[in-house]
């Protein structure tokens, strides 16, 4: 694999993990069990995500999986969602930050799929893909429900 793919998996990778610690964060602090048992769900998801792009990247051999890793590359912080997490934060805030990380998670997906150069590489992005694509549609539920409905 290449050095440019290496560096954007580990990316992918780091976002996991954050997501993970997040949801995990959140957790603990909420007072919510049901939203606590989906939090939990969400981090144990994330972590599938995780395992499978370790094995991605850990794959025997990975030379040509991808077209031109370059516009990626160059473009890494396209795909961070600039809010800050704070295990005191708001729920409805929380629930912001979940449907931005969760947006720009999908949109690094996208984008890796596009340039995947083998069908199980894209059917791999396409899948991580569509399941931030549901986390984001779940929390932005949450938020329609439960905050604007209050307002």
């Amino acid at each position: 694999m290449d050095n440019d793919i290496k560096e954007i998996i580990d990316f992918a990778l780091e976002r996991e993990r954050e997501s993970q610690e997040v949801y995990l964060d959140y957790a603990r602090k909420t007072q919510r069990m049901e939203f606590r048992k989906l939090l939990l769900f969400m981090a144990d998801m994330e972590k599938e995500h995780e395992n499978k792009l370790k094995e991605l990247k850990e794959g025997k051999d990975s030379s040509g999986l991808f077209h031109s890793s370059e516009s990626v590359k160059a473009r890494l912080t396209d795909f961070i969602a600039m809010e800050e997490f704070s295990p005191d934060m708001d729920y409805g805030d929380f629930l912001v930050l979940i449907v931005k990380r969760e947006e720009k998670a999908e949109k690094l997906y996208e984008e890796l799929e596009s340039l995947a150069a083998h069908t199980e590489v894209k059917e791999l992005f396409s899948w991580l893909a569509e399941e931030e694509r549901k986390h984001k549609a779940w929390a932005q539920d949450r938020y329609d429900l439960e905050i604007l409905k209050d307002n």
